[in-house]
């Protein structure tokens, strides 16, 4: 069970990691534009698309890396449950671009954020083992 936890934690890193090196490229993310306006929303304006969506991308290698790496396990989980939190406003802050019939039929955009779910499972999974395994440093 370690090893497949470890494989599942390399393979979000991956993940990540790939989505996270997009973001640094203009026009490139197919999430682009999804995630500056849910940034503007929920920032308020406060801060530039250019800025938001390179922050974002920042925010994404982090967390890859940690990952891969298994850096920081702990630290590296809460930034990815906030971040999957975040990934879930837009259903309701843009419904329009997420559900053709609220609250049961998905666009695509909008199946690609619920698949985030598996992904917070995966996360959950990670943690899990993280504790087990410092629990077992402990005995």
């Amino acid at each position: 069970m370690e090893k497949t936890i470890r494989l599942m934690r390399i393979s979000l890193g991956i993940i990540f990691l790939w989505y996270g090196m997009l973001k640094f490229f203009p026009n490139i993310s197919p999430a682009e534009g999804l995630a500056t306006q849910t940034i503007d929303i929920l920032l308020f304006g406060l801060i530039k698309h250019s800025v938001s969506i390179k922050l974002l991308a920042l925010w994404e290698v982090v967390i890859g890396f940690g990952f891969i790496f298994g850096w920081y396990t702990r630290f590296i989980v809460a930034l990815f449950i906030v971040h999957m939190a975040c990934t879930f406003t837009p259903l309701f802050l843009l419904p329009e671009l997420t559900f053709t019939h609220a609250p049961y039929a998905f666009t695509i955009v909008g199946q690609y954020i619920v698949k985030n779910l598996i992904f917070v499972l995966a996360g959950i999974l990670i943690y899990q083992q993280e504790v087990a395994c410092k629990r077992a440093q402990v005995v």
